[in-house]
């Protein structure tokens, strides 16, 4: 990225493939304060959907302290992904990390020359292709409820009925974890079956041990509908045992292009 003169920089959001220019009549403004978004011709049909913003607010200085603000980044995010799911749905894909800046536009297109085969490699990955995914988590209250619901009623107040229940509850939320964590794998086995290519992420600290599954799928355009309704049905065995489980789709490819940058 360049500083000097140039009080602008080349944002990029991503590329698509397309043999016209990819229409922006309805595509959102993006991020604040950036310029009008234009369709950059890479070539061969390649197009770079960017807008020129102000250093004074993406360049490396304002980045450093803009980063340190998480309500900031998260508005850049959703503007970042709002413009690129508006071409979910062409030939082919490529999203771009958020803060995806060049010098200028000649800088933007001479890296596109230097990593085409890679490019091209990734396009043909993600082409007619859609991200699917998966996040479940355990709800230890939610879970003990329902196997309350399901146990016998207990019996005399005895001391060894006493010292059994306080075991059961000790025991209670391994064995919900381990129970969820082999249902949510059976499920992944099976979904994965269903996709192009599938991915499971592994928790970090600050999740915790109650995530059971973070995955996301490669998926086949024509075939997204047949998938959310498998994952669904899958997913009513792990809600019965108390966890929360969500799916999300359909997204641009983020977590099968690797750094297009």
């Amino acid at each position: 990225m360049e500083n000097g003169l140039n009080k602008n920089a080349t944002y990029v959001y991503c590329l698509v493939r397309s043999e016209k220019a990819p229409s922006l009549a309805r595509v959102p403004s993006g991020l604040a304060r950036a310029a009008k978004l234009r369709g950059l011709d890479a070539g061969g049909g390649r197009w770079l959907i960017v807008a020129d913003v102000p250093l004074a607010h993406y360049g490396e200085a304002a980045l450093a302290l803009g980063l340190r603000d998480l309500d900031w980044v998260s508005a850049c995010a959703l503007a970042h992904e709002a413009v690129i799911e508006n071409f979910l749905f062409a030939d082919a894909l490529l999203p771009m990390k958020l803060f995806t800046l060049f010098g200028n536009d000649d800088r933007a297109l001479a890296h596109v020359r230097r990593s085409r085969a890679r490019i091209d490699r990734l396009l043909s990955r993600v082409a007619g292709r859609e991200e699917w995914g998966l996040r479940v988590v355990l709800d230890e209250v939610k879970a003990r409820s329902l196997a309350a619901a399901k146990r016998t009623p207990a019996g005399p107040a005895t001391g060894a009925a006493f010292l059994l229940r306080k075991k059961r509850d000790q025991d209670f939320a391994r064995e919900a974890l381990a129970g969820a964590r082999a249902q949510a794998d059976r499920l992944f086995v099976q979904l994965k079956r269903s996709a192009v290519q599938a991915q499971r992420r592994t928790p970090t600290a600050e999740q915790g041990g109650r995530l059971v599954l973070h995955a996301a799928f490669l998926v086949e355009n024509k075939d997204g509908a047949k998938f959310s309704a498998h994952a669904r049905a899958g997913l009513s065995a792990l809600t019965e045992r108390g966890c929360d489980a969500a799916l999300s789709g359909p997204w641009p490819a983020y977590h099968f292009v690797g750094s297009a940058r």
